[in-house]
């Protein structure tokens, strides 16, 4: 038990490692890819470009749906040699910026294809976390830890060439990672909580509201995003420095505070997130302090990314397909903030302090709406959730206290039950159980004869049989 205890602690910190490397090769590339933009464009050429790429790393999340049926033991090393070669290709392309059209091609490459490999990652957490209570700490420790990653990487290297090598060598990394994972990882982990009688009413419904929530907020956050990117590519602030570090302590905040009652309070958090944000918004379309929409861009930015990641990594499991929804809120965050990237800016530019703030007003309201939709919808599920485990807990009392009737009526020893106990709870051979035992295959044996003789059975099967049709009463 120990030893697959280790087991399964050892693959869910890869899984967090894997997931904290995409991070840090998706943050740290489109970082690298405004930089270079910045030698080609001005300010605002950077930030629509930035939302060009973005856009089209949302493709490469819903592609991989489709690439994956295309995935086996014999083709995924092919793929993972054509996904290196392609990212460290454009990586490069990207550092030479020649120019606009050369670092914008590259950069829309190398997007589709973290966004598919982003996409199978998620989808290896939701198959093997799913239903878990910590799903929402796994993501922020693993933003956290990218968002460190990327914070050094600004810091400590202030060469565009290493700069790309050490992108470069994150994202061989991150793939023998990946390869590495024992293909068994991609089965339903034993210590999730998961149960086939839990079902959403609506999963179709829920699905399209949670969009529909991502992308209101998404808008509220890209503004900010644009925003604090205008202000960078400009020269007034270094979003590389310590904002960074805020950043991700509100992405550890996030896990731990959106894992209360099973995730039950994530979205009133996200909710109330959300409206502080707002207000940071109508504070910079006043002319408020830049620095305080600084602050709460980050401090709400880290909230915002965990939340869409858990939320549909969380909704994937009741869907057909969750390698398809998996990885979609990444995706649906990304094509609205490279849709209403242009457009958030041209607002902003107006300087029409009305406008900005009846846009603003509304999309919360709109959110608010639909907030309260799907928690509602969610809410079913809790409670058919906490219905199942009370009826698991009251079986397992009964259970137990049926084992100790059992041990009682028929006199069992305290190694007797020990070895009753095993046998009841695993299917496994007797050489296997013996050896979880410490005994020998022999002393098993012997044992097994003893319950045999005391509970007048034949063999072990038997025995097992006995036990569940035999009634104290």
């Amino acid at each position: 038990m120990a030893e697959k205890m280790k087991k399964k602690n050892f693959t869910n910190l890869i899984i967090i490692v894997i997931l904290a490397l995409f991070n840090f090769v998706f943050l740290g590339t489109e970082y690298l890819f405004d930089n270079m933009m910045m030698y080609v464009s001005d300010a605002k050429g950077v930030v629509i470009s930035q939302g060009y790429v973005l856009g089209v790393s949302a493709i490469g999340f819903c592609l991989f749906g489709l690439v994956k049926k295309m995935i086996n033991s014999r083709t995924k090393f092919i793929w993972a040699l054509i996904f290196i070669a392609g990212e460290i290709a454009g990586v490069f392309v990207m550092e030479q910026h020649n120019s606009y059209g050369s670092v914008l091609i590259a950069g829309c490459i190398v997007f589709v294809m973290l966004g598919c490999a982003g996409s199978a990652v998620c989808y290896m957490i939701a198959i093997r976390l799913q239903y878990n209570g910590h799903l929402a700490k796994v993501v922020g420790v693993s933003y956290a830890i990218g968002l460190l990653l990327q914070f050094g990487n600004n810091n400590l290297i202030n060469n565009d060439l290493i700069e790309a090598i050490v992108i470069s060598a994150f994202i061989l990394i991150w793939v023998i990672l990946i390869l590495g994972v024992n293909e068994n990882t991609l089965e339903v982990s034993e210590d999730s909580d998961n149960d086939e009688r839990i079902k959403m009413k609506n999963p179709m419904v829920a699905a399209i509201t949670l969009i529909v929530i991502v992308a209101l907020m998404s808008c509220i956050f890209a503004t900010l995003d644009n925003v604090v990117t205008l202000f960078h590519s400009a020269g007034g602030v270094d979003i590389g420095q310590l904002p960074r570090m805020i950043l991700a302590l509100s992405g550890l905040l996030a896990g731990a505070v959106f894992d209360i009652k099973s995730r039950r309070c994530m979205y009133i958090i996200m909710y109330c997130v959300t409206l502080l944000s707002t207000i940071c918004v109508l504070i910079i379309i006043t002319g408020g302090a830049f620095i305080i929409g600084l602050i709460v861009f980050y401090l709400s930015a880290g909230f915002f990314a965990v939340f869409f990641t858990t939320a549909f990594i969380e909704l994937s499991v009741y869907m057909n397909r969750p390698e398809f929804w998996a990885g979609l809120g990444r995706a649906v965050n990304n094509i609205c903030a490279a849709i209403i990237g242009a457009i958030s800016l041209s607002l902003f530019e107006s300087g029409n302090v009305i406008l900005n703030s009846i846009v603003a007003l509304i999309l919360f309201v709109l959110i608010s709406i639909f907030m309260f939709l799907y928690y509602t919808q969610l809410e079913n599920v809790h409670s058919v959730k906490v219905k199942l485990q009370q009826e698991d807990e009251k079986n397992h009392i009964d259970q137990k206290e049926k084992f100790t009737k059992f041990s009682e009526r028929f006199a069992l020893t305290p190694r007797e039950k020990e070895v009753f106990e095993m046998l009841l709870t695993s299917d496994e051979n007797v050489q296997d159980i013996a050896g979880k035992l410490f005994i020998s295959r022999a002393a098993l044996y012997r044992h097994i004869s003893n319950l045999n003789e005391k509970t007048k059975t034949k063999s072990r099967v038997g025995l097992l049989q006995f036990y569940y049709e035999w009634n104290d009463k």
